[in-house]
């Protein structure tokens, strides 16, 4: 529990286990990515997750704007402190209740933001309002 006691659940839609452990495989199988880039891929989702449960509101609100599916949800940049360029990464949630204190975040999609493969794959899982 986090020192502040407001450790929120954080649930998973289905198919976002099998982005993290291909986001991790690619990365793996990759020559040019080292072994210890790969830990810390590793261990950069595994913070987010503690970031998540301790503030739901850590990631930026998405808006209105190109993916008008995804206003609700939150978007997390993350990469591997060795990488120089724009993040390669995303995480996209959503709070539920998305107005007032949310009672659990729910992550959607962690994958590449080239060709938008999170923003597409968290347009396919935002729960029903």
């Amino acid at each position: 529990m986090s020192e502040t006691g407001n450790d929120l659940p954080v649930k998973f839609a289905e198919g976002v286990k099998e982005d993290i452990a291909e986001l991790i495989s690619v990365s793996d199988a990759d020559p040019r990515v080292s072994d210890v880039e790969v830990e810390e891929l590793k261990l950069r989702i595994a913070k987010l997750l503690v970031e998540c449960r301790e503030n739901p509101y850590f990631g930026e609100l998405m808006g209105p704007g190109r993916h008008a599916g995804l206003a609700d949800c939150r978007r997390v940049r993350f990469d591997v402190s060795t990488y120089t360029g724009k993040p390669r990464f995303r995480l996209i949630y959503i709070n539920h209740p998305a107005d007032g204190a949310p009672a659990e975040c729910r992550w959607l999609a962690v994958g590449p933001r080239s060709g938008l493969v999170a923003h597409r794959a968290a347009e396919g899982r935002v729960p029903p309002a």
